[in-house]
């Protein structure tokens, strides 16, 4: 009963998709992406003789846990084709040319008889699922297979469905992994399973990974010249109705680097309108007074940081927070909204330290960051244990990839 749920479910999500995609630029991607789906992966598997590493991730911030696996698996095992699949356009439309894996695709939706067709088409001799990804005809498959399937970086909470009482039929999925790896010791403890490995988040391992190896962007170089400035990532209207009026204040001889969560034009239209100061965009001719930039262009925020003063992570009054971690392993305080924060282990431990701090209204922050940016030896201080903090939280790649060796070993032909 429960399965024809799940696949009854998985129906409507379709006809729903392609409802939206009639007037809904994301879903219009995604059904477009399911539509050219099988020529991909047909083009590339019908006559492929490696053994297949097969990396699954929902969207971009999972890919980003994932990828450091990713890429050590890629170093130590040329032999193995690596195939790395999104769920969501937003990774997939980002990382379609990611040149750590030998394809990238979009995961055909699930179902029995798309994920037949997949794994009999693929063959893939090792499954890595990425924190939440929880199909049931594909790991069943997989298990039938006996395909060593992981999950990585995975966070369990008490309120999820796989500890309610009417959870069985996605604690049963659980059994279909070989090994779980999990980010921290409640997890572990809510699972209570053999198979577990706490091993600590990998996006610190990923980070620190961009803090060693600079990017440089001579725009940002040119637009900065060297001025103190302050980077907004990940933005939505929410987090601009609390920081424009900061920016129009000048209370702090700042340039501002805004990198929207989704770039509209429209929407960073009407945030232009709204801010006093001189703005230009990424995407353009560069204007010599410019003291606002737009990044409208993907794949750039990661690397904003360096050397940024402080930094406001965008998300918090919606859905979620974004990426702290991308921010701190450079140093600048964190600021954000003091909504939808709680569930992020590193946004709370980082406020522990003094390192982040939730606020509610641009009061709040200007309060905040004027505490800070008016005491040489405080702001320095933070800086050093910001990236402290992140150094210490290393080595979960090393942790997994150890593990996913033994499997590797096994593949080799």
């Amino acid at each position: 009963m429960r399965v024809c749920l799940y696949s009854f479910i998985l129906f409507l999500y379709r006809v729903l998709v392609r409802l939206f995609a009639l007037f809904q630029s994301k879903a219009a991607l995604m059904n477009e992406g399911q539509k050219q789906v099988w020529v991909g992966l047909e083009r590339h598997f019908n006559l492929n003789d490696k053994p297949v590493a097969w990396f699954h991730s929902a969207s971009m911030g999972e890919f980003e846990q994932g990828r450091p696996i990713i890429e050590a698996f890629k170093k130590e095992n040329p032999q193995y084709f690596v195939l790395v699949t999104f769920f969501s356009p937003s990774g997939y439309e980002v990382r379609k040319n990611y040149t750590g894996a030998d394809f990238v695709s979009y995961l055909p939706l699930d179902g029995y008889f798309n994920s037949e067709r997949f794994l009999n088409l693929v063959k893939p001799a090792l499954a890595v699922f990425v924190k939440y990804e929880f199909w049931h005809y594909y790991l069943t498959g997989l298990k039938k297979r006996a395909v060593p399937t992981i999950l990585v970086s995975a966070i369990f909470r008490p309120n999820q469905v796989f500890f309610k009482w009417y959870g069985g039929f996605y604690r049963r999925l659980l059994d279909c992994f070989t090994h779980l790896f999990v980010q921290d010791q409640p997890s572990a403890d809510l699972l209570n399973r053999e198979n577990v490995t706490v091993a600590g988040d990998t996006r610190f391992d990923r980070v620190l990974d961009t803090l060693r190896n600079p990017v440089s962007w001579d725009l940002l170089t040119q637009f900065l010249d060297n001025t103190e400035f302050m980077v907004v990532g990940s933005a939505w209207q929410a987090d601009m109705d609390v920081l424009i009026p900061l920016i129009n204040s000048k209370k702090y001889p700042f340039k501002w680097v805004i990198a929207p969560h989704e770039i509209h034009a429209e929407e960073l239209l009407a945030w232009e309108k709204q801010i006093d100061l001189p703005v230009s965009y990424s995407k353009g001719s560069l204007r010599e007074n410019a003291e606002v930039l737009f990044v409208n262009e993907v794949g750039r925020l990661a690397n904003l940081y360096r050397g940024a003063s402080f930094a406001y992570i965008g998300g918090a009054f919606g859905d979620g927070l974004h990426s702290t971690l991308e921010a701190a392993v450079f140093g600048p305080t964190v600021f954000f909204g003091n909504k939808n924060y709680l569930k992020f282990r590193e946004a709370r431990e980082l406020i522990e330290l003094g390192l982040a701090f939730p606020i509610a209204n641009t009061e709040e922050l200007n309060q905040a960051m004027r505490v800070i940016y008016e005491n040489d030896e405080v702001f320095v201080n933070k800086q050093v244990q910001s990236r402290a903090y992140v150094q210490l939280q290393v080595g979960a790649t090393e942790r997994i990839i150890e593990f996913v060796r033994n499997l590797a070993s096994n593949g080799r032909r």
